[in-house]
């Protein structure tokens, strides 16, 4: 997903004369299908002291999912869902889905349609949504309304590095259900299941908004773009998602996903917005659908069918709401602006993270989460033919020059860690926040022999990479 994490191991760009190396990526990889196979898996990596990696998809922007020398298990064909009709826990009961650990979002989707039910899943199809997905947060187009992914799970099934098969839930392993749930992934177990809450099927209208700054003074494109962040606290409170993709040049808002909701009223909160680009003389285009279920309106959005991924360095920070009232509202967009000058993108999601339910138990995901009303990510192109000098120019100007006015304009805030640059300063407060020590701590309880590694994943920072890309105890040499 990241060619950073390559390292330019053989790739479609190699030379057809030069030398095709493994580099980066593990040398073995099991395709586990039994809770044995993975048990033996770790067992013979920490035996021989290898490198332990697992991967589902790769739909990881961090490097977890690789890992030089490493012997990786592969997740990807465990694809059984169940449909629980009645859960019962302390905190939920209701109806339910038991996902494996190599269940796309696409699947689970297709699966709770059939049942007309929905699920909190992400954007992308092809994401797997057991793994860093839903224990990383993750964020969806039905966050306004139930919350973040980690809010739905209800209980997981996980194999320690020690080999043993449990149970996390609120009852069970409570100290573990919590960490799973939004303290990342790939870090504390290895998922074997989650089971999530199922949601009533809905109809769902979405709309599309795009305009240029062609014709208009920059003053004007941004009064434009000043006006949709205005906008968007009334339509996350109406339930609504949004994802909007900006530059210097262009705004595209596609989609303003809303769910459970008419055209009527899509066409009602966009009013004051759609008036001000028409007072501003701006052309744009603006149509509205409307689907009778989740499921055809998710397969009708384009850029949920058609993400690129590879192509862009990654930045970004959680911004909360009140960054958008009328008082904060002129240094933020003055921020964003910038930001755009400087060689960015921004990738704008807007929504409202508030966990819905009142009962639900306590979970690990980033408090800055509850108050935010944007993930605002930032970009900047990844070339595959450029040499790796220049695409680690690009990763510092993400780092040094892109987001430290983000960094400023919300403190106190933090970001995605799925989504978000790994040379993040700070990361352990920037992704976990005050969770960090308590997420520490659990790490250590159930994988005290730290077979479990990412950069920047819990307990990240006691490692190092050297210069052949061995991994090694933070001290024990010089980098």
């Amino acid at each position: 997903m990241t060619p950073f994490f390559a390292n330019e191991s053989c790739d479609p760009f190699t030379a057809p004369d030069a030398q095709c190396i493994i580099g980066s990526y593990v040398q073995y990889a099991v395709n586990v299908s039994t809770k044995v196979h993975v048990i033996k898996t770790l067992d013979f990596a920490k035996k021989h002291n290898i490198r332990f990696v697992v991967r589902n998809t790769g739909h990881d922007y961090m490097g977890k999912s690789t890992g030089k020398g490493g012997l990786a298990i592969w997740t990807h064909y465990l694809r059984d869902i169940e449909w629980i009709d009645d859960f019962e826990s302390i905190s939920y009961r209701g109806p339910a889905f038991k996902a494996s650990g190599g269940v796309s979002v696409e699947q689970l989707y297709d699966f709770a349609a059939e049942r007309s039910r929905t699920v909190v899943g992400g954007d992308c199809p092809t994401v797997g949504f057991t793994g860093g997905y839903i224990q990383g947060a993750g964020h969806s187009t039905l966050t306004s309304l139930y919350g973040l992914a980690a809010d739905s799970a209800l209980e997981y099934e996980v194999i320690t590095t020690d080999g043993k098969f449990i149970t996390a839930s609120p009852t069970s392993h409570a100290d573990l259900y919590w960490a799973l749930s939004g303290g990342g992934g790939g870090t504390y177990g290895v998922v074997w299941t989650v089971t999530v809450k199922a949601h009533p099927d809905f109809p769902v209208t979405v709309a599309n908004l795009t305009f240029s700054a062609a014709g208009v003074s920059q003053d004007s494109y941004w009064e434009a773009l000043s006006a949709y962040s205005t906008f968007t606290p009334s339509f996350t409170d109406a339930g609504g998602y949004a994802v909007a993709l900006y530059s210097q040049e262009s705004f595209s808002g596609a989609p303003l996903f809303l769910p459970n909701r008419t055209v009527s009223e899509m066409n009602t909160l966009t009013h004051p917005l759609l008036e001000k680009l028409s007072a501003l003389s701006i052309n744009y285009t603006y149509n509205v659908a409307s689907f009778s279920n989740f499921r055809t309106a998710y397969a009708n959005v384009p850029t949920f069918q058609d993400i690129l991924v590879g192509t862009t360095n990654f930045g970004g920070r959680l911004l909360p709401r009140e960054l958008f009232d009328d008082e904060m509202l002129p240094d933020t967009v003055r921020v964003l602006r910038n930001i755009t000058e400087a060689g960015a993108s921004a990738y704008d999601v807007a929504l409202k993270a508030t966990a819905k339910d009142e009962n639900a138990p306590a979970n690990a995901v980033l408090p800055a989460w509850r108050t935010a009303e944007k993930l605002l990510i930032t970009l900047v192109p990844w070339n595959d033919t450029a040499s790796r000098e220049e695409m680690l120019a690009s990763r510092d100007l993400i780092t040094n020059v892109i987001d430290p006015p983000l960094r400023q304009l919300a403190p106190n805030s933090g970001t995605y860690l799925n989504e978000a640059n790994s040379d993040e300063p700070d990361w352990q407060h920037a992704f976990y926040g005050e969770n960090y020590d308590r997420l520490l701590q659990i790490k250590d309880r159930y994988d005290p022999d730290e077979m479990l590694y990412g950069s920047t994943a819990v307990g990240g920072d006691r490692w190092v990479e050297d210069v052949d890309g061995r991994l090694c105890r933070v001290g024990s040499i010089e980098v």
